[in-house]
């Protein structure tokens, strides 16, 4: 099973393979606000926006119960184009924004994630000579470079799921 390095300790599949989880914050709680950057093309929709002659996409959840604050993805940072690619610039803290409904200011997460397989990864990331040269990838890294990504969040006030806030091919 593929695990996300950075969200190690929060992330919790629901299927066999890892591409399916749920965020549950180290104190246990399930309700997060969300703070994130990108470009709303619908009210609940984000999607990738310039962010210093680059692009940007960022969420982060805050647990409303400690109050951690954890970065779920960045494009800059989780992205195959956004990294490896260097189309993207990871978002300050500063830019993000609270997102918040007509009906909700916390949210239960799920995240689903999707990854290149084994051998694709080893022969066009690890064994390629010229990002080996900046980057020093190993077959580690997989599991934190994605190649799309799909994050879910389910108002706890109102129940109402918010299918696609982000939905991002990443690769």
């Amino acid at each position: 099973m593929i695990k996300p390095r950075h969200l190690e300790k929060i992330y919790y599949p629901t299927d066999d393979e890892g591409i399916e989880g749920e965020i549950v914050c180290e104190c246990g709680g399930r309700a997060f606000k969300i703070r994130c950057f990108g470009e709303f093309y619908d009210k609940n929709k984000m999607a990738i926006n310039e962010y210093e002659n680059k692009y940007g996409q960022a969420v982060r959840a805050v647990c409303a119960n400690c109050g951690t604050n954890y970065l779920l993805y960045d494009f800059a940072l989780h992205g195959y184009n956004g990294l490896i690619c260097e189309e993207g610039i990871a978002v300050s803290d500063e830019v993000l924004e609270g997102f918040i409904t007509e009906t909700d200011n916390l949210f239960e997460i799920k995240i689903f994630l999707e990854y290149d397989d084994e051998d694709q990864f080893l022969e066009e990331v690890v064994n390629d000579e010229y990002l080996q040269k900046d980057f020093n990838f190993t077959m580690a890294d997989r599991a934190s470079i994605w190649s799309w990504i799909v994050i879910e969040l389910k108002g706890m006030q109102s129940g109402i799921v918010y299918k696609d806030f982000v939905n991002q091919e990443l690769a």
